[in-house]
């Protein structure tokens, strides 16, 4: 499993990225992602966070279409183990700027402050740029030591 962080401030472009670069690496295998939040904005309404706000430790919410789990306490490298045991080939984490993954930053991070940052971009540049640029981050993905116990 191949796995990197995409760091940046708010509004960097994080997001976006991480749904183009969903798109080219479903071309390779089995893509999860994991998001990094201070808080969780899950609406009040829905049983499955009135299940969590509750002191449930894992609550999944499942339709037809699609599933959701909610995990308490998780650490990143319980989180890992979750997308290896569902068989992920690739997992996107968007935050955690502080493991020891490797990670592309669309920010301006010193190295003092997050290490192992292997590609710095700015994600706001033209569209025809960022073909290119969403391109050359797959194939750094698919160059990536796959991921094992190592510490994050």
């Amino acid at each position: 499993m191949k796995v990197i962080s995409i760091i940046g401030e708010k509004k960097s472009g994080k997001t976006s990225l991480i749904e183009y670069l969903i798109i080219y690496l479903k071309e390779y295998g089995k893509v999860g992602c994991i998001k990094h939040a201070h808080e969780l904005d899950l609406d009040a309404s829905k049983d499955t966070d009135r299940f969590f706000n509750a002191g449930a430790e894992i609550v999944i919410g499942a339709s037809e279409e699609k599933m959701v789990k909610i995990y308490g306490g998780k650490n990143l490298k319980e989180l890992l183990k979750e997308m290896a045991d569902s068989c992920a080939d690739f997992v996107l984490v968007e935050g955690f700027k502080s493991s020891g993954l490797p990670k592309i930053a669309l920010s301006d991070f010193s190295d003092e402050e997050v290490s192992n940052i292997i590609k710095r971009i700015d994600f706001r540049e033209d569209s025809k740029m960022r073909e290119e640029m969403i391109k050359e981050i797959v194939q750094i993905i698919l160059s990536l030591e796959d991921y094992k116990t190592k510490s994050v």
